[in-house]
């Protein structure tokens, strides 16, 4: 046992050098890093990265697109193995193509390896989000993203395929060494191709500047990192032939990583949608540092040990509740601080009910995780089904969170509602009632066993039945969501600026101390009705919700505007204030190729539609640099606002019929 001991230390060790990293930087080697990871993400495989799309939010789109594709088969999956509970030969016919049931394993094992991918697409694809909007608002190499997820899916396929070209698909690996390399080589290649992934994320949150990094951004680097180890630690372990090192390695990849990446979901969308900061940051604090200091017994399964380490490893689980109870408290109340507008959410309805009844779900993983540690079996299948339905309910709920709130943000488009809030609704009460009923079937048949009682036929059966009706509600969710993202997808809708979809804050704190960019505060989602309030204290109130910028943030800094195209400038928007129109409207009407920017010739077109003819070519592109605040050449809405705004202060515009 010492040798999980010694795993343990490295595991933390790692952990906490990866953060240290991540917070300082690498100093004077940091620039030449970044070259070779640019070179890494671009340029390998050769051509291959090239036949994908780099636009903004195409890589996201795609991880979140797999993410609900996995998550409707795995419903699917997840009913036919309920049903085949209740009835072993309802699926008798499907052996004319060689898939042999037996005891139903071989469907439990399909639908739980597919279910923890669909969980794994869809929540590092929402936190993608997340992260490339705590930087520049696009992810370092949108392609290389995209290349990632097509390959993680084809390994998926894979493993359900090559056995059956292989003729490995009923070999006893116990017997079988070249086997045994082989069904260990799908973990090492799940951990290499999540090495890209990192290095994705690093290089995005290195161009936030003086921002700070986000709370979601740390659980994603925190679960993508340590998601690498665990999958390279069971690929060693394996090839080893150490139970231990496999067992560590796996309690890592079914523990740490997917609540990382749920609370990298929950502390981004729900703080958004509430327009508040994150409630507490000691509670945020203790969900990080505590998550990974404990064992979580979500998927606990037992291990040989000795009496010593038992107790140890018990104590260590049972402060495994305590960043689960951290972070689901400190997100509700986050939500009910909001409550007005996250009840108007989707994405932030979905998120509010994960958090809720993730606490109920962790105390069952507890209880049962604990009887499947210390090998008493007295529960029997119960530790299956509190972890499937703590996946199932909790993982698909935000997986529908993610889904709701951020693909419009990766595809600039408004969220094609629908039924989102209904899908959200029979994921959880699908989700829920099945569990339970589940376990009464559980819990009958193990009462019925342990009688010795040969003549009492037990009544799981009608538990079964029932538990699988109830599920099918957790499937019709997950397709409805999945309609609903595939309407969005395909909107004829204008596409919005950059990351600042419709969902935009109405109010947003400023503290003072600090510098930031028009593009960051469009990326935490500010817009032009945003209602900036200036905190007069220094002190951080912590959250993805609230960032440092400078105070000074008003219309001084836009530039004195050339004489003549400052004259034709106060025309164009004394017409503006006759004709009652919007800077939204002006915006939408001036972009004429969608690309969220106004170059000069497009400003002086819509100069030139309004009677103002005097200006040249020249005196546009003057002028629009006069009020082009990030220096890309173009301007942006908040931009175009700002500068608009500061002619009608200066020059006291109203409209004439007014006056």
């Amino acid at each position: 046992m010492e040798t999980i001991l010694i795993l343990a230390a490295f595991f933390i060790g790692a952990v906490y050098l990866m953060s240290r990293s991540v917070e300082t930087g690498l100093g004077s080697v940091g620039g030449a890093l970044r070259q070779i990871g640019l070179f890494i993400l671009q340029k390998n495989p050769p051509g291959l990265v090239d036949i994908f799309d780099d636009r903004d939010g195409s890589g996201s789109r795609t991880w979140m697109n797999f993410g609900m594709l996995w998550l409707v088969l795995a419903g699917l999956l997840g009913f036919l193995d309920g049903w085949h509970n209740y009835d072993p030969t309802a699926l008798d016919s499907l052996a004319s193509v060689g898939w042999s049931y037996d005891d139903g394993s071989a469907l439990r094992e399909a639908t739980t390896n597919v279910l923890q991918f669909a969980l794994l697409f869809g929540l590092v694809g929402a936190s993608l989000v997340a992260v490339s909007r705590n930087g520049n608002g696009r992810l370092a190499s949108e392609a290389n993203a995209s290349l990632i997820a097509v390959l993680l899916s084809a390994v998926l396929v894979a493993q359900y395929v090559l056995p059956f070209i292989l003729g490995f698909a009923d070999v006893d690996t116990s017997v079988a060494p070249f086997s045994i390399v082989l069904f260990s080589l799908e973990s090492m290649v799940l951990g290499l191709l999540f090495v890209p992934v990192l290095i994705n994320i690093l290089l995005t949150v290195s161009t936030r500047e003086n921002e700070d990094l986000s709370t979601s951004s740390w659980f994603l680097i925190m679960g993508v990192f340590v998601h690498i180890m665990a999958m390279l630690t069971v690929f060693f372990g394996d090839l080893a032939g150490s139970e231990q090192v496999e067992w560590f390695g796996r309690r890592v990849g079914s523990g740490w990583v997917p609540l990382a990446l749920m609370f990298a979901v929950g502390y981004h969308v729900v703080p958004m949608a509430a327009q508040v900061p994150i409630w507490s940051g000691t509670l945020r604090s203790a969900s990080m540092f505590f998550l990974f200091m404990t064992v979580p017994a979500l998927s606990l399964t037992g291990i040989e040990a000795t009496g010593f380490m038992t107790n140890l490893m018990a104590i260590m689980v049972t402060l495994g509740l305590l960043p689960i109870l951290a972070a689901s408290v400190n997100i509700v109340m986050t939500a009910i601080k909001g409550l007005a507008s996250v009840a108007e959410n989707p994405g932030a309805i979905a998120g509010m009910f994960a958090f809720l009844l993730l606490p109920f779900y962790a105390v069952g993983t507890y209880f049962t995780g604990m009887d499947a540690f210390v090998g008493a079996g007295e529960l029997g299948a119960m530790a299956h089904t509190v972890n499937t339905g703590l996946l199932f309910t909790v993982g698909g709920l935000l997986v529908l969170s993610g889904v709701f709130s951020n693909y419009p943000l990766a595809v600039g488009k408004p969220l094609s509602s629908g039924n989102s809030t209904l899908a959200a609704w029979f994921v959880a009460i699908g989700g829920v009632s099945s569990t339970i009923v589940y376990l009464m079937g559980n819990f009958t048949k193990n009462a019925v066993e342990q009688s010795g009682a040969e003549d009492v036929v037990a009544a799981d059966g009608g538990f079964y039945l029932t538990g699988a009706a109830l599920f099918y509600l957790l499937g019709i969710g997950a397709i409805m969501a999945s309609m609903a993202v595939i309407r969005t997808g395909i909107s004829p809708a204008k596409k919005i600026m950059d990351t600042s979809v419709a969902q935009a804050v109405s109010t947003y704190t400023l503290t003072a101390g600090s510098a930031t960019t028009i593009r960051n505060l469009i990326g935490r989602g500010v817009g032009v009705d945003t209602e900036l309030v200036i905190s007069e204290t220094t002190t951080k109130k912590g959250g993805s919700t609230v960032i440092a910028v400078d105070a000074s943030l008003h219309n001084d800094e836009v530039k004195e505007f050339p004489s003549k195209a400052s004259d034709a400038l106060v025309e164009f928007v004394q017409y503006l204030v006759n004709t009652g129109q919007s800077v939204m409207d002006v915006f939408m009407a001036m972009d004429m190729d969608g690309s969220g920017r106004v170059d000069s010739q497009e400003f002086l077109t819509a100069l030139v539609k309004t009677d103002i003819k005097e200006l040249t070519t020249m005196d546009a592109e003057a002028l629009v640099a006069s009020m082009d605040l990030d220096g890309d050449g173009e301007l942006n809405l908040p931009e175009l606002d700002i500068a608009i705004a500061q002619i009608k202060r200066d020059h006291n515009l109203t409209a004439q019929e007014e006056e």
